[in-house]
């Protein structure tokens, strides 16, 4: 038996029924590379029972203390059926992309049952007439509550179900062996409540102690008017746009394949600048695209979002969260992409650096050892104040999460990988999530809204290509002018920040 963290618990007491907090990864499959027959749907809910005990998230559920004065606990589900947690579907024909983003949408919206174990796993096939997907192929879609893992633990725990080569290798753990959640009842009476309660309130506020000797006072040195001024615009937060509202319990999705190498030259442009800059960049060029369509572009810069992982040596990703948050301007009111990557490479650096002096280990400890009795009241306001997106002041517009993958070939049962990405969990205020994966030398990045918000998709996912060609014509057009003089230049201005560049590329989620 164990407890889930503070931040763990808290994506338990934000949801609601329109806006649960789970996150789905999405991945396609190729099924030429399989040696001389198709896969079958009972084939594959074999190969995943058998790569489950990798992970003890896959066999536990999670047990509310009553009246939410304690930490919930993790216990194992005794009612484990593989059958309820991997589901079949097929596309109709022709099995295209829209039909399929519906469908990843319609599944996203659901809850997860929070009674089992908190995943699901529905495998697709049909996916006959997508372009870049070749026929035949079939999709697996992974959906788990936050409170169980968040972007890294899921990426983490991708390369359980896959190998490293076309025939079926062993299975690799990705996670040190946990010993099994015991069973303990699913009742208490009020002896037991009383004790839960007490122990864990009193020992989450010791737990908090050092955390807090560690960051105030590097809050104090620095001032929390300078870092707010630092990390937020200088007038004191985000425009107030569309993506501010309130979400339904519908949602869509699309999104995009890019050339992870044309995305590494983008980011080239600029000495310093990390994929996540150019990432940011590209988001930051499609969001102005789409608002200038609706007549709705703000002078103020739009704000995001970005989590980072704050997990540290060799720290389990197995499981749970241990995530900090940044906020970055996403430079919408810089027209010409060039300055808009420079103005966002400045801008991160400053916040990353502020972000490190303070400390986001212990900002992240905060969070985690939150006592449980303060943890209904923080879940309620954020969910009041739409995590900052929709209160008095506006604190960002979106996210932008990135989760970077492997950089070689992946195989399920022979199948090759060919496409693998995710959806976001949205609350009111904060209705667009922006999700990108690098895989094999490709980046997937994908978006989630509310339909009443991003009515039109597939427009939004336009212009996010515009905007990647937009900056991909810069970037061929700064190869073709420099000079030997400028190269070496640029050589020697990137050679002490690449180092730092790549530990922040493999930082962010």
């Amino acid at each position: 038996m164990s407890k889930l963290s503070g931040q763990d618990a808290l994506f338990l007491k934000v949801d609601r029924p329109h806006a649960a907090s789970h996150c789905t990864m999405i991945y396609i499959y190729d099924q030429s590379t399989v040696e001389g027959q198709r896969l079958g749907f009972r084939e594959i809910v074999q190969h995943i029972s058998d790569r489950l005990d990798v992970s003890p998230v896959f066999k536990r559920k999670i047990i509310q203390v009553p009246f939410g004065l304690g930490y919930p606990y993790w216990v194992e589900d005794d009612l484990f059926d593989i059958d309820f947690h991997v589901r079949h579907f097929a596309l109709p024909k022709p099995g295209d992309w829209r039909q399929f983003c519906i469908l990843v949408s319609r599944i996203h919206a659901r809850s997860v049952d929070l009674s089992r174990a908190p995943w699901e796993m529905y495998v697709i096939e049909g996916l006959d007439n997508i372009e870049g997907i070749p026929k035949g192929s079939f999709a697996i879609l992974t959906k788990s509550h936050h409170a169980a893992m968040d972007g890294a633990a899921a990426a983490e725990l991708t390369w359980a179900l896959h190998d490293l080569a076309g025939a079926q290798g062993k299975p690799v753990a990705v996670v040190d062996n946990t010993p099994a959640a015991s069973r303990v009842a699913q009742r208490w009476g009020m002896l037991d409540t009383v004790n839960r309660m007490l122990t864990d309130n009193i020992t989450a506020s010791a737990r908090m102690a050092l955390p807090l000797a560690r960051v105030l006072p590097k809050l104090a040195i620095a001032s929390l008017q300078k870092v707010a001024r630092s990390v937020l615009s200088a007038e004191g937060g985000a425009p107030r746009t569309r993506f501010n509202s309130n979400v339904t319990s519908s949602r869509v999705w699309d999104s995009v394949t890019l050339d992870l190498s044309v995305v590494k030259q983008i980011k080239n442009l600029v000495p310093g600048a990390t994929v996540n800059d150019a990432v940011l960049a590209m988001v930051g060029g499609a969001m102005r695209r789409y608002l200038m369509a609706k007549d709705e572009l703000p002078e103020k810069s739009l704000v995001t979002l970005a989590p980072v992982n704050t997990r540290q040596g060799k720290e389990s990703v197995a499981a749970g969260n241990t995530v900090s948050m940044l906020t970055f301007p996403l430079r919408t009111d810089i027209e010409d992409p060039l300055e808009r990557l420079q103005a966002l490479q400045a801008a991160t650096s400053q916040s990353k650096a502020i972000q490190n002096a303070v400390g986001a280990n212990d900002l992240t400890n905060l969070q985690k050892f939150a006592p449980p009795a303060t943890l209904g009241l923080a879940g309620r306001l954020a969910t009041l104040m739409g995590m900052g997106g929709k209160g008095p002041v506006v604190l960002h517009n979106c996210m932008v999460t990135n989760v970077p993958g492997p950089n070689v070939p992946l195989y399920m049962l022979g199948a090759k990988l060919v496409y693998w990405c995710g959806v976001g969990p949205l609350v009111d205020g904060l209705s667009l999530i922006w999700n990108p994966t690098s895989y094999c030398g490709k980046m997937f990045i994908s978006l989630t809204s509310s339909p009443n918000v991003v009515p039109d998709p597939d427009f939004l996912a336009q212009c996010l290509k515009d905007s990647y060609e937009e900056m991909h014509a810069v970037a061929l057009q700064a190869a073709k002018t420099k000079t030997p003089k400028l190269v070496k230049a640029r050589r020697v201005a990137r050679k002490a920040a690449v180092q730092q560049a790549d530990a922040d590329d493999q930082q962010m989620l």
